[in-house]
């Protein structure tokens, strides 16, 4: 048997009502002589809210009943209510294409983009239809090459996006003079702490998800099951 925690947090009430229904049932269903081999009731949050008291062991336990949690979203730290968690994942994508675009030429789809002094424009092997939000083009969204971050240039394409390095000047105090073909580019990232090895910082599924008002979960469930490699390490 199984519930699913719908407000498991601190402030609510809600959790222990819950579980007093699901206990009755569960009384009911063992009176019937039915065994209940397993149980499961916890969810990330109500696993990681110490303050919760509805598991009761001894109640829920009893007659050789195992009981298991489902982490799901906190084994990758996408719980921002719990600040203990560190995000694991990263979305990257390769620089594919770096080009000059002249003052008042455009980039992408609805010509979007139109720059508006010499820029300089990469071309990223990542898009929409691997699960890059289209939302996120336009400058809302930002990616990080080198340590340094850059906006989204134009639209999001379906295999592709822009990148605007800035000025197309050579020149050491422009950022993005220094991105080449073959460079990493990371869409979003864990955080870091070591400021020297991020530079100016990383782009946060975090941040991300408050952008677009959702949740963390759901831009990572968004992405391609066969466009997008997955790559475990540690």
């Amino acid at each position: 048997m199984c519930t699913h925690m719908a407000d498991a947090n601190s402030t609510s009430t809600y959790t222990h009502d819950q579980m007093e229904r699901f206990r009755s049932l569960l009384h009911r269903v063992r009176s019937a002589g039915i065994a209940v081999p397993s149980i499961s009731t916890d969810n990330s949050a109500a696993l990681l809210t110490t303050s919760l008291t509805h598991f009761d062991p001894d109640a829920i336990l009893a007659h050789d009943t195992r009981g298991y949690v489902r982490c799901g979203g906190a084994i990758y730290g996408q719980r921002p209510a719990f600040r203990q968690l560190r995000a694991a994942s990263t979305l990257s994508a390769t620089v594919k294409h770096v080009a000059i675009i002249k003052q008042g030429e455009s980039v992408g789809y609805d010509r979007a983009y139109v720059a508006p002094l010499d820029v300089r424009i990469a071309t990223l092997t990542v898009g929409f239809a691997d699960g890059y939000p289209r939302e996120l083009g336009n400058g809302v969204g930002k990616v990080s090459i080198r340590g340094r971050i850059f906006p989204v240039a134009g639209n999001v394409c379906m295999d592709m996006l822009m990148v605007d390095l800035g000025p197309a000047e050579d020149s050491v105090g422009i950022a993005g003079s220094s991105v080449a073909v073959g460079d990493t580019a990371v869409l979003w990232g864990p955080e870091e702490t070591n400021v020297e090895e991020c530079g100016d910082g990383l782009v946060t599924l975090a941040e991300l998800a408050g952008t677009l008002k959702t949740t963390q979960s759901a831009l990572t469930c968004g992405l391609d099951k066969l466009r997008v490699q997955r790559q475990l390490v540690g």
